[in-house]
């Protein structure tokens, strides 16, 4: 087209030719996203122009529901300009029809989503979503990323370690809701790597599972926690019934262990010696399970929108009147930044397709 349009002048043809190449080739180093920095007053006047939409996935009432009206109430005094904001909710596809919406969005930093983590294990696992892009998405972070104490244990009249279950011969049975649940992840892993633990699917919530184990229809339960034990079964502490074999995700307290029956509990890796990928694997799928109500803006938001966005997020979770309306709700508050979900997909991409096959297992996708 250029030689067309300055057929005959050679010199003015090398020179728009030179200049075309000097544009495309600063154009290549810019990276995404990434435009002049506004100023302060530009940015009040962005954020003051109109309202700030988070849309969610499910109905009022919800955990996400409740963290993004909290998040809408107090987010506005860590950004500029004090906007005001207004949460759509857009339920249906199991969230996937409110993060679509907000992923089409304009990228101008004004509309929110909420991605919970299925949606990155199914593209961990090479399902694409539609709409969505885990490597171009931008991640504010979650509220609600806190690792929990999680025990599996096991009636005490066939062992107390781990060593004694290997040693039985016989599988232990361990109930659960389906693959990739958190609390199940641990047995999971175990069997996974051949271990004495055969996982029953199937049942319900919490309590169906302890009650199926204190009626003796399994011989492992993976709710031996502090949180449910003493309101749900108390006997099996006051009459020495379960031996605590492992934990992951969070050590418990010393005096939980203690109310046990043990001095001493071993973490997960301790007792299966997983090798380093398989570690990461187990550790991936953890993360992914773990850091739910994931905030999130469409990939193209400039970058200095971006970091105020960030900056204003974590602000948030720190805050006060923030962190007092979550006791009220019932709901823990724990930051995970956008850093560390990064730091999860970085781990997930050592994997070799065995790291990665056994990865799709615990997240419960085939």
């Amino acid at each position: 087209m250029l030689s067309k349009l300055f057929k005959g002048k050679s010199g003015s043809l090398r020179l728009v030719a030179g200049v075309f190449a000097a544009v495309l080739a600063a154009s290549l180093l810019v990276p995404a996203g990434a435009l002049a920095q506004r100023s302060d007053a530009e940015l009040k006047q962005l954020f003051e122009s109109k309202p700030v939409n988070i849309i969610v996935g499910s109905a009022p009432g919800g955990g996400y529901d409740t963290f993004s009206r909290m998040v809408a109430r107090f987010v506005a005094n860590y950004l500029p300009g004090n906007p005001s904001f207004i949460v759509r909710n857009v339920p249906g596809a199991g969230q996937l029809r409110g993060l679509r919406r907000a992923m089409k969005a304009k990228p101008d930093g004004m509309t929110l989503g909420l991605l919970h983590p299925r949606f990155v294990q199914r593209e961990l696992a090479g399902t694409d979503v539609p709409d969505f892009d885990l490597k171009k998405v931008r991640v504010l972070g979650s509220p609600s990323a806190g690792a929990v104490p999680r025990i599996w244990c096991v009636r005490r009249d066939i062992g107390t370690t781990y060593a004694d279950l290997v040693k039985r011969g016989t599988p232990v049975t361990s109930g659960g809701n389906a693959p990739g649940a958190a609390f199940g992840i641990g047995p999971q892993f175990v069997q996974e790597l051949g271990g004495p633990i055969k996982m029953v699917y199937g049942y319900g919530g919490t309590s169906e599972i302890m009650a199926a184990f204190d009626r003796d229809e399994m011989e492992g339960v993976d709710r031996c926690v502090e949180e449910n034990v003493p309101r749900l079964f108390p006997k099996w502490v006051t009459d020495k019934k379960v031996a605590p074999i492992f934990w992951w995700e969070k050590e418990p307290s010393k005096d939980w262990i203690g109310k046990l029956g043990a001095t001493k509990v071993p973490h997960l890796f301790d007792v299966v010696n997983p090798t380093e990928e398989q570690k990461n694997a187990f550790l991936v799928a953890q993360q992914f399970n773990t850091f739910s109500r994931i905030f999130v803006l469409q990939p193209g938001v400039p970058d200095d929108v971006y970091n105020v966005w960030k900056k204003a997020f974590e602000a948030t979770t720190k805050d006060a009147g923030f962190l007092k309306a979550a006791a009220v709700a019932g709901l823990d508050v724990a930051l995970g930044t956008s850093e560390d979900f990064q730091a999860g997909l970085k781990r997930y991409e050592t994997l070799t397709p065995n790291g990665e096959k056994l990865l799709k297992n615990l997240m419960g996708i085939k």
